[in-house]
């Protein structure tokens, strides 16, 4: 994933533990070494940031 998507190994293996969260640049580039949309590659949500319209 490192070579296809031009990270550093140690960076993909933050991402994969969830020690960080990719910039979008590198998102994009993830998203593409899958040839899928970004959207279905990350998905993230917190509890507390989410909002509804009530």
């Amino acid at each position: 994933m490192a070579e296809l998507s031009g990270a550093h190994v140690q960076t993909i293996g933050a991402l994969e533990r969830g020690d960080q969260r990719p910039s979008l640049d590198l998102a994009l580039r993830i998203s593409a070494a899958f040839d899928r949309p970004v959207q279905e590659v990350f998905f993230w949500a917190d509890s507390s940031t989410i909002t509804r319209d009530r």
